[in-house]
Order: structure tokens, then C-alpha cells, then sequence
């Protein structure tokens, strides 16, 4: 058994040079404007005493900065193919130029024809006839409407990530600092952002002119960081923002962007508006509002539910919201499946329910207010993401990770690395990694044992803490049939065979799963042998979303036994569309479900030895094993497998004895 074989290669350098360099060319072109606004509706007074920090032309060493996160991100050549996809112009309307007759050369098509006619019945007339050079070579002055070619108006794509800052009063300059760093790269890498205060709970007043001249004082702090890495720096926008009446009396209101131009303008020219939580009443009065409905706003207006809206408030420029990013110092969500106390993925259509039920009995738990109040910021984050995601394309991502974690890793990309004695490898940029990627830092389905440390000079592994960011996709739903116990998982038939069938099953699209299979292994599938191979064995079937992929499992009987209390955990197929390869996470979404799930106590497989994607499953596996005289590597999870023999051996036997049912005639896998 294997699974379908796609690329692990790596981005080349050349092509991340190509990449900043038409970036640099594009933002070379715009044209410089104040930070701050003219009028009081568009940007809102800064407190005295604030200075401007001087704008600062990019040095060779920011630049250089720049590219070494970029080319440590480790983004494949499908990533980087999806990210460069973002540069492609769109395709002008334009109307063919109507084709104009040439007169001359039907008047010498003309002549050629009258002077063959006259040589065939003898008549020769010499040059006598032959239209003069000096005529044939004349311009010619026609009457007649030429259309002149007309190109429509080319809308430019901006790429938005919508960016909550939590509690900015809290940040001291060194993070406010590495943090205005890596932003400036984002609107360097073709990404403009939107950034959304939200003051802290501590210290803050409820009185909004309190509170406005707190968000305008903490503005002011970013726009002078800001402006110290980018000549584009950012704008304090605060009357862009309007409450909206409920649609009925027992529904609360929300919150609309009722001045697009205020907030357009600035993304346009690649500048950062910063934006309170604050907004006015129709009848003009300022009021405090939810940073969650601002996000919900934000997205609703760039995800382009109000279509008929856009053309007029966003001019000739489109809109794609592609990430949304939570900074909390809180991190990412908690998750007590993994050792870092994180979770790495979530997939809200398969975990939304759970995890915020976890959450609720964490905060329930607590004895003291801090622990309580910090997992309930863990729910606020994940409801506001589950709220927002909902209103974008399944492409589109969340990202949950705390101020000090980029800063960190701008620091360290900032720092001057010794040149002798002992030193640690480049750390990633989180942000910069996820938006080349689409991926989190390290994969969901990894185990935590398996994260590397930075390796040293000496060549030694030197232990790291885990990142905590989470990464939260709308995702797609995962259906596991039959249902596993949450503990045991799928247990074995007592007589040794299951009763459960996949072209029979009503729960089960068997045409589907037959297309997704040929496609995921690029094969075609002998049906009728591979039916007959596993009636009887087949202990459940995992389905990701609408068949992007499935995992089918089966109790294989060890050979020269009948023993059912010597069945085999064995993963027959894992498959996964093409064309949801990559960063979709559906392969991870599979695995997870599979080892978490269905099989808790352990599970092998086969591969060919010369498989591209085992690398993929020396990762995950929990042991390996190539064996003796055949093709085979045997992959397997769960603890005690070499230890016990009798289970090793079976383990064995089952995947040498595995007969493929592919119709196609070539070798096996």
C-alpha cells in the first residue's frame, strides 16, 4: 500500500529574488502621502508631545533582511507556485480592431488576372499595364470608420491580511518594535494590511473620550515604529466605523464600515490604517463596540458580500482577504493532545464544537480570575475567527500567535550572528512563513516528539521551545464511518470479519471514492479484484470534505492463521485529490483523524522503498522497517510494536502478503 506520490521539493532562491525584486520595482512607483489625515472624520488627533518619527529610505541591510526570511521559510514549489499566482494580471476586455482592406493589392490581384487572361489568348502587353511602383508605394487615403482598439479598465487585486492587536498598552518599544518589522515585510511580500486595536481590559476606562484618546496614543506609538522600517508607513483612521441598527428588537446591532474611501485610500498607496474599536451612531455620537464586530465588518466589506457597494467605495482596485491574524498574548489555542499545550491546525468544520467545549470546561476549572479570563480570551479569539472565516473562500486562513513570538523572530533576524563559537540556525518568521505557505510552522499531524531543535555548529541538536501559533481554517467537514469510540477507537470483530461495504453502503459515495483513488495514485483501480480483496476486512472509511480525500482501513488476517484475536490494524489506501495536495491540510486532517481517532492504539502500512512520499511518513511513523527480499517499507504507529513479537511478526507478514488490485499491469505500490 502507498499513498499518491507528490513533490516535497523546495522553493529555489532565484525564484524568491525574483519575487522581492518585482515587488521592490512596484513599491518603488508609489507615491509617497502624510501619514495622518487632513480632515478630523478620517484620522483622529494625535495627544501633544507625540513627535513624527522621520521617514527613512530602505538600507541594503533591511532589504537583505527581507530575503533571508523569505528564503528560510522552506515553501515548496507548489507553495511558491500558489503564491506567485497572486501576481498574474487580470485579462483587459478589449475589442477587435476591425481588419482594413488593402486597396493596392486587390487592384494587383486584379491586374494579375486581366494580364493571365490576355497571354492566354495570345495577347501580350508588355509593361504597358503594370501598375507604377511609385502608386504601389503612395499612402492611401481611405474613407471609412476605423475602431481604434479600447482596453477595459484593469482592476488591480489588493491582497489584505486583516490584523487584531489585543492590549497594545501592554507592548514594550523592543516589541512594538519587532513587530511594526515584520508587518512592513507583509506589505513588502504584495500584502496590505488593516490593523485593529483592542485595548486591554486593565486600567482601561469605559469613557469613551478616555478610551479614544487611549487607542489615538497607542496609534501613535505604532505609526512611529512603523515609519521607521517603511516609506509608506500608516495612518490612524477613526471615523471610518458606524453602528448599525438590528434587524429586529431582540437582536443585537453590529457594526458597518460606512466610509470605505477612508480606509481604501491608504491600502492603496501600500500605507497601514490603524483603526479603534470605537464607531458613531447615525445620529454621529462616538461608542465603543466590540473588536470582534470591527473584524466581522472589515471582513464582511473586503470578502465582497456587498458587491453592488464595492465598484463605488473601492474605485478600480479589487479586494482578496487571504489572512487573518490575531496577535494576543494569550497565543494560540490550548490543546491537551499535544505536548507544547497548542494547537498547531484546527479545522473549524470538524473542531469548532469540541475545542470550545474544552475551553468552556478549562475556564470552569480554574480557581484562579487570571486562568479563567485567559481561556476565555481563548474563546472570544476562536468564535470571532469561526465568525469571520465563515464569510470567506475555504482558501482563506487565520492565524492566532502573540506579540512576542514576531518579535522574536524579527529580533533574531535583526541580530548579528557570531562568527565563531557556538550558534543556532536562522529561526523562522511566522508570519512571513505562513503567508508563502498557507501552512503552519511545523505540520498538525507531526508528533511532538519528532520536532527538531536548532542544530548547532558542532552539529549537535540543541533543544527549542515549540512555537504556539495556531493556524485555523474554515477547513471541511470529516466523516469517519462507521462511529469510533473516542478512546478505543475501531475494535475488532469477534468473528474475525466486518459486515460494512463500500459499494453497498448508503453512507458511502463509492463512484467518488473510486475517481478519488485513480486520481490521488495517478492508476486506474481493478475494482472487482480490489471488492473482493477486502470484503469481510474493511474496519472503517475516513472521507475529508467532498471526497479531497479518504483513508480506508481493514483488519488484515495474519497469514497461516484464522486467529481473530490476531487481526491487523492496516491502512489499505490513502488517498488525496491532486488538486488538494499542498496546503489545504487535507492529508494532515486524514492522518490526525486516523492515529487520534480510528486506530488510538496503534496502526501499520507499506510503502515502496522507493516511494518520493515516504519521507512524509518516516516523519509521522513511530517506526520503520524495510523488509528482506521485497520492495516494501513498513511503516507502523503505536507503542510496543518490536517488543511484542508475535504482533511484530504479523505486523510483517500482512505487509508482504497484501496482494494490489491495480488494473493497469505495472509494479505494484
Amino acid at each position: 500500500m502507498t499513498t499518491s506520490t507528490w513533490a516535497f521539493g523546495k522553493a529555489s532562491a532565484s525564484g524568491a529574488l525574483k519575487l522581492l525584486t518585482t515587488d521592490s520595482r512596484r513599491h518603488a512607483s508609489n507615491v509617497s502621502t502624510p501619514r495622518y489625515a487632513s480632515n478630523a472624520t478620517s484620522a483622529a488627533p494625535l495627544p501633544e508631545g507625540h513627535g513624527r518619527a522621520p521617514r527613512v529610505q530602505e538600507d541594503h541591510a533591511t532589504q537583505r533582511e527581507l530575503f533571508m526570511d523569505v528564503l528560510s521559510a522552506n515553501a515548496t514549489r507548489r507553495d511558491a507556485k500558489q503564491y506567485l499566482a497572486r501576481f498574474k494580471k487580470p485579462k483587459s476586455a478589449t475589442t477587435e480592431k476591425p481588419k482594413v482592406p488593402d486597396v493596392q493589392a486587390e487592384r494587383n490581384a486584379r491586374h494579375r488576372k486581366d494580364q493571365d487572361r490576355l497571354e492566354r489568348i495570345g495577347v501580350n502587353l508588355g509593361g504597358l499595364y503594370v501598375p507604377s511602383r511609385a502608386i504601389a508605394d503612395s499612402p492611401q487615403f481611405l474613407r471609412q470608420d476605423v475602431q481604434e482598439k479600447t482596453n477595459a479598465t484593469q482592476q488591480q487585486t489588493l491582497h489584505v491580511a486583516l490584523v487584531c492587536l489585543r492590549a497594545p498598552e501592554s507592548l514594550d518599544e523592543t516589541i512594538l518594535e519587532g513587530l511594526a518589522t515584520t508587518l512592513t515585510q507583509l506589505v513588502k511580500l504584495d500584502t496590505r494590511i488593516v490593523l485593529v486595536l483592542d485595548l486591554g481590559p486593565e486600567g482601561s476606562s469605559t469613557d469613551v473620550i478616555t478610551r479614544r484618546s487611549a487607542y489615538a496614543e497607542q496609534a501613535e506609538r505604532l505609526v512611529e515604529a512603523i515609519s521607521r522600517h517603511s516609506v509608506e508607513a500608516a495612518r490612524f483612521v477613526a471615523g471610518a466605523l458606524e453602528t448599525a441598527q438590528p434587524e429586529a428588537d431582540d437582536q443585537p446591532g453590529g457594526v458597518v464600515l460606512a466610509v470605505p474611501s477612508l480606509v481604501m485610500e491608504p491600502l492603496k498607496r501600500g500605507m497601514i490604517p490603524i483603526m479603534p474599536s470605537l464607531a458613531h451612531t447615525p445620529t454621529g455620537q462616538l461608542m465603543l463596540v466590540e473588536a470582534e464586530d470591527v473584524m466581522a465588518a472589515l471582513t464582511e466589506d473586503f470578502s465582497g458580500l456587498h458587491a453592488c457597494d464595492k465598484a463605488s467605495s473601492h474605485g478600480t482596485h479589487d479586494t482578496a482577504l487571504d489572512r487573518i491574524i490575531v496577535l494576543d498574548q494569550a497565543g494560540g489555542i490550548p490543546s491537551k493532545d499535544r505536548g507544547d499545550n497548542a494547537h498547531v491546525f484546527i479545522n473549524l468544520e470538524q473542531e469548532f464544537d469540541e475545542i470550545e467545549r474544552e475551553l468552556s470546561e478549562y475556564s470552569t476549572a480554574c480557581q484562579k480570575s487570571d486562568e479563567a479570563r485567559l481561556y476565555a480570551q481563548h474563546q472570544n479569539n476562536l468564535r470571532m475567527l469561526n465568525r469571520c472565516l465563515a464569510m470567506l473562500p475555504s482558501a482563506s486562513s487565520a492565524l492566532i500567535i502573540s506579540p512576542q513570538e514576531v518579535a522574536s523572530s524579527s529580533q533574531a533576524s535583526n541580530a548579528h550572528e557570531p562568527s565563531t563559537g557556538t550558534g543556532t540556525r536562522r529561526q523562522k518568521n511566522t508570519l512571513i512563513h505562513n503567508l508563502l505557505t498557507n501552512k503552519p510552522m511545523v505540520s498538525s499531524s507531526l508528533p511532538t516528539a519528532r520536532l527538531s531543535g536548532a542544530i548547532t555548529e558542532s552539529g549537535e541538536e540543541a533543544p527549542v521551545a515549540a512555537a504556539t501559533a495556531t493556524l485555523v481554517k474554515r477547513g471541511m467537514p470529516l466523516t469517519i464511518i462507521p462511529a469510533a469510540d473516542r478512546i478505543l477507537g475501531w475494535q475488532a470483530p469477534p468473528s474475525g470479519r466486518t459486515s460494512l461495504t463500500l459499494e453497498d453502503d448508503p453512507r458511502v459515495d463509492f463512484a467518488r471514492l473510486v475517481h478519488l483513488i485513480e486520481d490521488s495514485f495517478r492508476r486506474k483501480l481493478d475494482v472487482q479484484h480490489y471488492l473482493t480483496r477486502i470484503r469481510g476486512r474493511i474496519a472503517g472509511i475516513i472521507v475529508a470534505g467532498s471526497y479531497e480525500g479518504a483513508a480506508i482501513l481493514t483488519w488484515e488476517q495474519p497469514p497461516g492463521t484464522s486467529d481473530p484475536h490476531r487481526l491487523v490494524p492496516y491502512l489499505d489506501k490513502f488517498a488525496v485529490l491532486q488538486s488538494s495536495q499542498g496546503s489545504s491540510g487535507v492529508a494532515d486532517i486524514l492522518f490526525q483523524a486516523m492515529v487520534r481517532t480510528a486506530f488510538p492504539l496503534g496502526v501499520c502500512w507499506r510503502s515502496r522503498q522507493d516511494n518520493p512520499v515516504n519521507k512524509w511518513y518516516f516523519e509521522r511513523a513511530a517506526g520503520t522497517y524495510q523488509i528482506p527480499g521485497t520492495q516494501w517499507t513498513m511503516f507502523w504507529t503505536g507503542e510496543g510494536v518490536v517488543e511484542e513479537r508475535q504482533r511484530w511478526e504479523d505486523y510483517i507478514g500482512v505487509c508482504t502478503e497484501v496482494v494490489p488490485s491495480w488494473a493497469d499491469g505495472r509494479r505494484p505500490d
